[in-house]
């Protein structure tokens, strides 16, 4: 793990990022020498690079601020490639990056992108002090920020980036392309998101799932504390405005009624303002089907509808 002081502006120059390179040798500048100019990487096969720590904070375990980076063979000319941003689950207290990734990673790579694979803070009892809302949100939304400071680097295209994510990760996507609050704290707006992936939450109506007791809504008011002004901030559903440049979004139905029913009251508040709604009927799926099946060679549900909404998210608009 390599650790990094960033500042969100200015840019932090090339020689300066820290990675580890699966499968290439990593070249670093001998102590006192110049650091040569940046080339574009252009490579005939896909690589990993690991463990890069998109922001660095006093106290915080650097893995949780890293993302792992999975590029594509590079097309004729080094032609910057699209990016997906995935955020993993587990209830905001526990999960990651490296339990997420699946079969995610070499499908979208086959289709030419690449996948960015993102930590973040967790709500977890044992820590001190413990992470509430909106650190998770925030998280991500650096991380989608470094990602397109650094466009450059590593050969993506900074103009044409989706976002997915799975359960509490899915209430985090969509928190982030709804209420331009995070985006902005990390210097870009909505617009910087070209399509979302939110894939399986109850997060859309965090007020509503709270009303809805039991012990998800326990978990719920661990993670977003006790104010019910704090919740309905929290919801994504109350940030869906007209012209607010909230990107497409693909959602996932399953599940019992009252879950069914929040989607499908996102989906609406979504419409009415005029955003692109898809939704993958995932009737028979379990919760961890809908995201552990993506890429599968056996699945007939989740892997062509999302493969098409991102084909569809990054040729739309494109020279």
């Amino acid at each position: 793990m390599i650790v990094m002081k960033l500042r969100r502006f200015p840019r932090i120059p090339t020689f300066m990022l820290g990675i580890t390179v699966v499968g290439a040798a990593a070249l670093m500048p001998a102590a006192g020498a110049s650091a040569p100019a940046a080339k574009q990487d252009c490579r005939a096969t896909p690589r990993a690079i690991r463990s890069v720590v998109y922001d660095s904070i006093d106290g915080v375990d650097p893995n949780l601020l890293s993302l792992d980076l999975y590029l594509p063979e590079t097309g004729k000319g080094c032609a910057p490639v699209p990016l997906v941003v995935g955020v993993h689950g587990g209830g905001w207290r526990k999960g990651d990056k490296r339990g997420f990734t699946g079969d995610k990673a070499k499908l979208f790579n086959s289709h030419g992108w690449a996948f960015a694979n993102v930590n973040y803070r967790l709500s977890d009892p044992a820590t001190t002090p413990v992470v509430h809302y909106p650190t998770h949100n925030q998280d991500v939304a650096n991380a989608v920020g470094f990602l397109v400071d650094h466009a450059k680097e590593y050969g993506l295209a900074p103009d044409r980036v989706g976002i997915l994510g799975h359960s509490a990760g899915a209430g985090i996507v969509a928190a982030v392309a709804t209420d331009e609050q995070f985006l902005e704290k990390a210097g870009f707006g909505l617009d910087t998101l070209r399509c979302a992936f939110p894939d399986d939450t109850e997060g859309f109506d965090v007020a509503a799932r709270i009303a809805g007791g039991g012990l998800a809504a326990r978990l719920y008011t661990f993670v977003f504390g006790a104010d019910p002004a704090v919740w309905r901030d929290a919801s994504p559903i109350n940030h869906v405005e007209r012209g607010k440049d909230i990107p497409p979004m693909l959602l996932t139905q399953r599940g019992e009624p009252s879950r069914v029913a929040q989607l499908q009251s996102f989906a609406d508040k979504l419409r009415g303002a005029g955003v692109d709604v898809q939704v993958i009927d995932a009737t028979g799926y379990s919760h961890m089907d809908v995201n552990e099946l993506i890429g599968s060679t056996t699945d007939t549900v989740m892997t062509k509808a999302v493969t098409a909404f991102f084909d569809r998210c990054f040729t739309k608009g494109a020279s």
